[in-house]
Parts: structure tokens; sequence; C-alpha cells
């Protein structure tokens, strides 16, 4: 099943949902971010953060009437990545292409990823209600692309390269500002920190993750 189309089930799903429900909350929302890679390669050094940006639906299940704590889960699209600074002895095969032991490869990853947290809100104080989550994503990765230095891979594709699932502990805070009725907007941090090896070179033996911190903003219905 394509990821369009898979996400636009999820979407209908929760909708229905929502509506048939008096405890459950949607969201739509955006995350700039900022993401690097860190890899545990004797041969390999951690390089430059990059920007990524994620955006999807959310849903806030809640367990009682007065919304103070709530399941959270979604479907989401993340474009994360960054680079590794390798430092090998001779050069290497990557992807099909013949590389310099050292090289800068900087990896652009896109994922389906599905939150799944335990979120906790304050009751509301001047008109903001403020909370945090701790709980996982799990992540689907749709397209893997990579650059190197020397020019040899440009906007390259990778899936060879690159796991396909990964996990990531999440942990965040922030505040949602009540518009009137049923709206609010949300904003907040987010920290993202990988659990799985993402890449899948089996001339290395290492665990490569990557790491994020997300400026979590959306509107709530």
């Amino acid at each position: 099943m394509k990821p369009f189309t898979l996400f636009s089930l999820f979407i209908f799903f929760l909708t229905v949902t929502a509506y048939s429900q008096k405890n459950i909350q949607l969201s739509f929302t955006g995350s700039p971010s900022v993401n690097w890679m860190s890899t545990t390669n004797p041969d390999a050094e951690n390089g430059k953060a990059m920007l990524g940006y994620d955006f999807g639906l959310n849903g806030d299940f809640y367990f009682s009437n007065n919304q103070r704590y709530s399941l959270l889960t979604g479907l989401q699209i993340s474009n994360i990545g960054g680079e590794i600074s390798f430092r090998r002895s001779s050069d290497f095969l990557f992807s099909g292409s013949i590389l310099p032991g050292i090289s800068k490869i900087k990896y652009r990853l896109r994922y389906v990823e599905v939150p799944l947290a335990i979120k906790l809100k304050t009751d509301q104080f001047h008109r903001t209600k403020y909370w945090g989550q701790f709980g996982l994503a799990t992540m689907i990765n749709i397209d893997s692309k990579a650059d190197s230095n020397d020019g040899t891979l440009k906007k390259a594709s990778i899936n060879d390269e690159v796991q396909l699932f990964n996990l990531a502990m999440i942990i965040g805070a922030g505040f949602d500002f009540d518009l009137g009725g049923s709206n609010a907007v949300t904003a907040g941090l987010v920290f993202q920190n990988g659990l799985m090896d993402v890449t899948t070179n089996n001339a290395f033996s290492d665990k490569t993750i990557i790491n994020s911190i997300k400026l979590k903003i959306g509107l709530i219905f």
C-alpha cells in the first residue's frame, strides 16, 4: 500500500472516531526540527546537524472527561537525517559506489511515523493548559537519499543502506492556548532519541542513530 493511501485511510479513521467519541481531540501539526546522527563506528565521526520537518494528524484519546490524561497517537511524515564523516585508511563501497576513505555523507531520510505516548495536561490557567508527554515513535522508511562531499553521490537513492524500521523515544513539553469553543493552538519542544541502528552497511560494525529536537506547532479542532 502506498504511503499516501495509508496516510489518507488513517486520517479518515481518526476523523470518524473523533466524531463518534466525546473524549477525542484531533490536531494538525507541523514541526521544524534540528537533526543529527550519532555513530559508534571507530572509523567515523558525527558530522554536522541538519534541518528537517514533519507534518501530520495527531489524536489525543482522553481517559476521562476532565481531559487531563490522554494517549497520544497519530500519523506523520518525517523528513530527518544527518551527516557522518568517515576516516578510513582505504576506499569503501557505499550503495554501489566507491567512496574515498575520508568522506562525508549526508543522509536525507523520510519516514512514516506513528507516535504512541502518554500525555499529561494541567488545568487551564488564563486560557492556557500546559502539557508533557513521554513515549515512543515507530517509523517506516519510505525514501532515503544521500550526498557525498566528493560529488560521487548527489541526492542518490540509498535505500539499501538504510533499515526499513526505526524506533525512537520521545519526550516533550508545551502548552495549548484556547481560541474559544473547541479550538486551540498548541506549541512545544519535543526531543526524539533514536534507539535503533538506522544503517545496514555490513562493512561496518557499528550502531548509528538519529536524534531530533522539534518545535511542534499545531491547530486543535
